[in-house]
């Protein structure tokens, strides 16, 4: 993991220059960093339109904050943490399947660390990524039921082509999606790209998932009842047993 770097060895138009060096001089306002790391597609070189920039404050109050702001006309998302809020973020995810903070730890410039501490925390995020989500079987079989759920009431519109049906077969393809990756110890991608990321490694369950979306009504149903089958073995109802739960969820 590199160290801190300038910002003249960040790859940023002008523009995006300047927004990140007006936000860095308005980040003591709020708090003294520790820490400050700058991510994102703009820093990764790959920009849309409607990108920001993702900075990281490491701080030492006992708090985290997160303040969205425009600088230089170029919308900016500051993350203020302390290292206890950190680690908590990066242990949610996990349980999540969604590693965020993660990779914007694990793919982001180091721009302050006083103490060596924000780098210790990206050498934590790059493990993350590298182990994956290690769903336990448990929790693998319980969101495959989650899955089957929503495939099932999907179907259960039958030749109903309603907004309803619609945007539940769009819930059901976006489960089955989530367990496509979690069980082969994947973390989920950015929403908007996993269809995309699918297709790279199971092309066929992306391609019957993307027609579940796409073709005609009926047609659609029929595509997302071949994904589920194919995927987890049924498209619907099927035998399950929980097992007895004693402690109430906080």
């Amino acid at each position: 993991m590199s160290g801190p770097v300038g910002l003249d060895a960040l790859a940023l138009e002008d523009r995006h220059r300047s927004a990140l060096e007006q936000a860095l001089a308005w980040l003591p306002e709020v708090i003294t960093p520790v820490g400050i790391l700058v991510s994102g597609s703009i820093v990764r070189g790959n920009p849309h339109p409607a990108s920001d920039l993702d900075i990281v404050v490491l701080h030492d109050a006992p708090w985290r904050r997160r303040i969205q702001r425009w600088f230089n006309g170029t919308p900016v998302e500051v993350f203020f943490n302390s290292e206890a809020w950190l680690r908590h973020s990066l242990s949610k995810e996990i349980a999540q399947g969604r590693p965020v903070m993660a990779h914007m730890l694990a793919t982001g410039a180091t721009l302050l660390d006083t103490e060596d501490r924000l780098a210790a925390l990206r050498k934590e995020a790059q493990t993350i990524l590298e182990r994956g989500p290690g769903f336990s079987p448990d929790a693998l079989l319980r969101d495959r039921y989650a899955a089957a759920t929503q495939v099932e009431d999907a179907l259960d519109f039958g030749d109903e082509d309603t907004a309803d049906a619609r945007q539940v077969r769009a819930l059901a393809v976006a489960a089955l999606v989530r367990h496509a990756f979690l069980n082969r110890n994947q973390f989920l991608p950015r929403p908007k790209e996993r269809l995309q990321v699918l297709a790279q490694s199971q092309p066929e369950l992306a391609q019957k998932l993307a027609a579940a979306l796409k073709l005609p009504h009926s047609e659609a149903l029929t595509a997302l009842r071949e994904a589920s089958e194919s995927l987890i073995g049924g498209a619907g109802f099927f035998e399950w047993d929980s097992g007895p739960e004693t402690n109430l969820p906080l």
